[in-house]
């Protein structure tokens, strides 16, 4: 059976996959400058990923929020998994 995935789980999905991308990406530059000897400041590197993994947990946040108040006794998908199967 091949069911389709919600929006809001890809949407997770999609985002964890790039904060890792921006994650990698950050730590193999930081590598870069520190190989080639940069002397200046760095604190930049940082922030963006720190700003990418908040913004991720914000998502999460909401997504759990969503799936707590669908998945209760009056939510949508209750109801929904009640009537098929009472069928």
């Amino acid at each position: 059976m091949n069911k389709k995935q919600e929006f809001s789980k890809r949407l997770l999905v999609q985002e964890s996959i790039l904060v890792w991308v921006i994650t990698i990406s950050y730590i193999v530059l930081a590598f870069v400058c520190i190989f080639h000897d940069y002397t200046g400041s760095l604190p930049w590197l940082s922030v963006i990923p720190g700003v990418a993994w908040s913004a991720y947990g914000v998502s999460q946040g909401f997504y759990y929020n969503k799936a707590k108040a669908e998945n209760v006794a009056s939510g949508i998908k209750y109801e929904t998994v009640m009537a098929e199967l009472a069928k």
